[in-house]
């Protein structure tokens, strides 16, 4: 099996060893990159195209992974006979610290989504809307959260303004998505849990909403978010 870039270029891989797999790929990895590969039979909604990897590599931010180039499995000679397929990627490979935020200084949490929120506005500007961002693509470290997995992202010709209360909705979904998955090993897990659905990422989103400042109100008056929880 042989990946061609778009100038034809064939991709040599160094060795590599198996990372992680879901429904759609399996990525293995180095200490430098990533190579992710879509399995054959994954949808085009769940792969790159050409068109939106190139808007989202030109985005530089530290929250959002660096993309280096997309390949497609076939002969070189054929590359400009048919539309091009990505049948893979590379991409920066992160070391997931795997921090559990309800457990850290709020300010990380407030930090973070200080930046994040600058970051899917410029997905907005950019007529992106961010999909599938949720704790399982996404890195906690201590360098700070960083969003991975794009595949499912998509450009819509729609107002800036539904593009936003739709990116802005994404990210309540991640702050909520890394909090339900710190309290796996809590034994009133389904009591927190409640708590997180309907009382601290329960926050209405317009296209104007500072999401930030929404949990901020919330996280105010503890000293990590776990103390909200189980106040």
């Amino acid at each position: 099996m042989a990946y061609y870039n778009r100038k034809g270029e064939i991709l040599k891989r160094e060795q590599m060893e198996y990372l992680s797999s879901g429904n759609c790929a399996f990525v293995c990895h180095n200490n430098e990159i990533i190579f992710k590969e879509y399995f054959s039979d994954t949808v085009t909604s769940c792969r790159l195209t050409a068109k939106l990897f190139d808007l989202l590599k030109d985005i530089d931010d530290k929250h959002f992974i660096k993309l280096f180039e997309i390949y497609s499995d076939m002969d070189a000679s054929k590359l400009m006979q048919k539309k091009f397929i990505v049948d893979a990627y590379t991409a920066k490979y992160y070391s997931d610290d795997s921090i559990n935020a309800l457990y850290e200084p709020v300010d990380y949490t407030l930090d973070n989504f200080s930046e994040l929120e600058k970051l899917f506005d410029t997905f907005t500007n950019n007529s992106i809307v961010a999909d599938d961002v949720k704790r399982k693509n996404a890195i906690l470290s201590y360098s700070g959260i960083i969003i991975i997995d794009p595949d499912t992202f998509y450009t819509v010709s729609l107002p800036k303004q539904d593009i936003a209360i739709a990116n802005k909705k994404e990210l309540l979904t991640l702050f909520r998505s890394i909090c339900v998955s710190g309290i796996k090993k809590r034994k009133n897990k389904e009591e927190i849990l409640k708590k997180i659905i309907l009382d601290l990422a329960n926050i209405k989103v317009d296209n104007k909403t500072d999401v930030t400042h929404e949990i901020c109100k919330k996280l105010s008056c503890v000293k990590k978010p776990m103390d909200y929880l189980i106040k």
